[in-house]
């Protein structure tokens, strides 16, 4: 997968996370799947990503605690969150690192767009 973009889709619903990898990778790029933020920490730490997308609520770890211990990390990848609920505000993720909140549910062309805004310049 040389030359792709990474990103990690982070939501404990398996066939939203299923929906977006298939949307990103008809769109030309690499795309693993984790059902929650401590999931998502063990695939970091085996594969390096340019893009984390999170939900916000999930078991185990959610994207809060998710997003906290990305910012521990020697250059953590942005996150970017898509919630449908209203527990934090966007004020509040973005008070605590998120690169950006968007509100569920998102169409196909909106998460690809969501994802050409959010994922850094390659050098």
């Amino acid at each position: 997968m040389t030359g792709e973009q990474r990103i990690l889709v982070v939501d404990d619903e398996p066939i939203l996370g299923r929906l977006l990898q298939r949307v990103l990778r008809a769109n030309g790029y690499a795309v693993a799947v984790a059902g929650d933020g401590r999931e998502a920490l063990t695939q970091l730490d085996a594969s390096p990503v340019d893009l984390v997308i999170s939900d916000v609520r999930m078991p185990v770890m959610d994207g809060p605690a998710l997003l906290a211990e990305l910012r521990t990390r020697a250059a953590p990848p942005p996150l970017i969150f898509l919630t449908g609920y209203a527990d934090h505000t966007h004020a509040e993720l973005r008070e605590l690192g998120a690169a950006n909140v968007y509100e569920k549910p998102v169409h196909a062309e909106m998460v690809v767009e969501i994802v050409r805004k959010n994922l850094p310049a390659r050098d």
